[in-house]
């Protein structure tokens, strides 16, 4: 085969491919078909209603753990209590209370912060990396598992 038979050959494969992108450019493509999702972009789903454990102070039983070093979960209700801010953390009222640290807990004793987030245990001042408890902590909810997983306990 000749060079200038392969270079009109390879122009008209070029040509075939390039006529072939070009009729599909046009062609809608559905919704459900774009990501991962399988409804339309268009589609505004109402968000999910999250039911948290409210109660008083004191009454919910505290949730297990997720791994060994999992921050707790908040037991009660936050309504009232955030945002938390620089001039306003409402937590640090009942759970900054270094006196309390080696007692042990009772049904509707406040969980005293642990000497983690002190700047000073024995005057009782909070750590200012410490300061936005929410950061860490959320409030237990009722929902559905996302992901199951496989975690176990430590022996």
């Amino acid at each position: 085969m000749s060079i200038t038979m392969r270079k009109t050959f390879l122009l008209s494969a070029l040509m075939a491919c390039a006529l072939s992108a070009y009729a599909t450019q046009g062609a809608a493509i559905p919704d459900d078909a774009i990501g991962l999702s399988k409804s339309s972009v268009y589609e505004d789903p109402d968000p999910i209603v999250v039911n948290y454990r409210g109660g008083d102070v004191g009454t919910n039983k505290r949730a297990q753990r997720s791994y060994h070093t999992a921050p707790p979960m908040i037991t009660h209700s936050i309504v009232d209590m955030v945002p938390i801010r620089q001039d306003f953390n409402l937590c640090k009222d009942c759970h900054v209370q270094p006196d309390l640290l080696k007692e042990k807990i009772t049904q509707g004793m406040p969980v005293p912060a642990p000497v983690s987030h002190y700047a000073n245990v024995k005057k009782g001042e909070m750590h200012m990396a410490r300061w936005n408890c929410t950061q860490c902590h959320a409030p237990q909810a009722d929902v559905k598992t996302l992901v199951n997983n496989t975690f176990r306990k430590a022996r």
